[in-house]
């Protein structure tokens, strides 16, 4: 066979454990460099040993097994951040099991209707809040709840831990890890940049920040990654500004991990100057792109930083591209070269043929960490015939090989350009053809007018490929918002499906 032309190759030369055991991985690392710091809580300064971490993972395991759990049964953790997560996670793995992490702040029975669980690990704030949604479900024969306020219905954690054993005499349940399911993550739900996981090197005796819940897919990623490569991993529960320059300056963080809101909000903040920062060297940002200018403004606030990585990633395939490859440098805009084992393409979003540098089209992956397939094969071709996965983005690479991927946020800088537009949140509605195409939801200038086709002209005159703003406009009064002003897409998709309903 010849190579194509227009396939882009990462490295090639990456190694497969002769057990491809997740689990057995993790954990033999874990017993290896047990006197290392694991996690810190910084709200608390507890700290937990990587040898105290796998003790406790072999007694979530075992105390699973005595409750008949193992190999094809799901288990679910609903909680915040605490001690316990991460064990627990690791816990079901080596038990044999299939993990599946649920988002403290979602109400519908939906996401949990898919795994059915058997056992679900619960905070006490989120049992009291979700076990009703639970119930619905249906499949749930155990609630197991952190801390120590007991409940009727659930078993504390301290309780479910009936089983103990040397960390020596401990061997996580045998599996057939090019086939059998670890994990089972809900994809972000967006178009352009969903969450990554970064494993491009050592973190071997460094100290990291993550402000990522681990019930999202790329805090939890991320967080293994960690954990695999025995650094020390810092957090706060209920994070904040303030709190986090704390902790890298008490625990000399060396890689932080950070959303784009984050960064664009320390570029600006009067905190920065009052804290020791001199340790940090990284910034891991992720899920929608950060403009150049304020890459270079984030270097200047922090002058020990060497590198603000942007990551290209999805739940669907882990970090496709990385900047720590590329050996011509960075490259405004550009989310670097494929990661290790990934083959990547660029199609037509018609022909669906393999296009050339500078040639927009959709992104097509394929790699040891791409997901065999959606749960229930809801979406049975996902996959092209020669096993690429179709992410729905659209971008090229150059003729270096660097990838450019155009994101919600993209758009919504250029409609922002517009006199009339106050405010524009861009979502992905779902199409027969191309997966997603974006829809824009508008909030004109009070007193402004703009029609749909000046809009729609305003934005597909800046941009190249045939995609554009296909899904059109949707004109309302004001953005829904989350938690910390935090624009809620989630809102905005359901009422693309509420349209389609009626």
């Amino acid at each position: 066979m010849i190579k194509n032309k227009f396939y882009q190759y990462g490295n090639q030369s990456g190694r497969i454990p002769a057990y491809p055991n997740l689990g057995k991985e993790v954990y033999d690392n874990m017993v290896t460099n047990k006197d290392i710091v694991a996690l810190v809580n910084a709200d608390t300064s507890e700290q937990m040993t990587y040898g105290e971490m796998a003790q406790s993972i072999a007694d979530i395991a075992l105390s699973l097994s005595r409750m008949g759990i193992g190999k094809g049964d799901v288990v679910c953790i609903c909680s915040e951040k605490n001690f316990e997560f991460l064990p627990t996670v690791l816990g079901v793995i080596c038990s044999g099991a299939v993990f599946s992490p649920t988002d403290l702040t979602y109400g519908s029975p939906h996401r949990v209707k898919i795994v059915r669980p058997r056992v679900v690990f619960c905070s006490l704030t989120a049992f009291i809040q979700h076990k009703p949604v639970f119930d619905e479900v249906g499949s749930v024969e155990h609630y197991i709840l952190y801390g120590d306020q007991a409940q009727d219905g659930a078993i504390l954690f301290k309780d479910f831990l009936t089983e103990t054993v040397p960390l020596e005499d401990f061997e996580p349940v045998p599996v057939n890890g090019l086939e059998d399911t670890a994990i089972i993550l809900y994809t972000s739900g967006t178009t352009g940049l969903p969450k990554g996981i970064f494993l491009f090197f050592s973190y071997k005796a460094m100290v990291l920040y993550t402000s990522r819940e681990f019930f999202h897919s790329y805090g939890l990623m991320y967080a293994l990654a960690c954990l695999r490569s025995s650094a020390t991993l810092v957090y706060n529960v209920n994070g904040g500004e303030v709190p986090m320059l704390e902790a890298v300056q008490k625990y000399k963080v060396r890689v932080l991990q950070l959303a784009p809101m984050i960064v664009t909000e320390l570029i600006k903040s009067v905190n920065l100057d009052r804290y020791d920062l001199s340790s940090i060297n990284y910034i891991i940002s992720s899920s929608t792109y950060l403009r150049e200018d304020a890459v270079v403004a984030i270097k200047k606030r922090i002058p020990s930083l060497v590198s603000v990585l942007q990551l290209y990633g999805m739940s669907e395939g882990g970090c496709i591209c990385n900047e720590l490859a590329c050996t011509k440098g960075y490259k405004a805009g550009s989310s670097g070269l494929p990661g290790l084992g990934f083959i990547m393409k660029v199609v037509d979003l018609e022909t669906r043929q393999p296009l050339g540098p500078n040639r927009q089209g959709e992104i097509c992956i394929k790699g040891p960490s791409v997901m065999k397939a959606y749960l229930g094969n809801v979406q049975p071709d996902c996959k092209d015939e020669e096993g690429f996965l179709k992410t729905g983005d659209v971008g090229y690479y150059d003729e270096d090989g660097y990838f450019f991927v155009v994101a919600p946020a993209e758009f919504e800088d250029i409609l922002l350009q517009h006199p009339a537009v106050r405010e524009v949140g861009v979502v992905g509605k779902p199409h027969h053809v191309h997966g997603e195409v974006p829809v824009a939801f508008i909030v004109l200038q009070s007193g402004a007018t703009a029609s749909e086709a000046e809009l729609v002209e305003h934005l597909n005159s800046r941009v190249t490929y045939k995609m554009r703003l296909a899904g059109g406009v949707r004109f309302i009064d004001r953005l829904p918002r989350g938690a910390g002003d935090k624009l809620d897409r989630r809102d905005l998709m359901q009422r693309l499906v509420d349209e389609d309903a009626n």
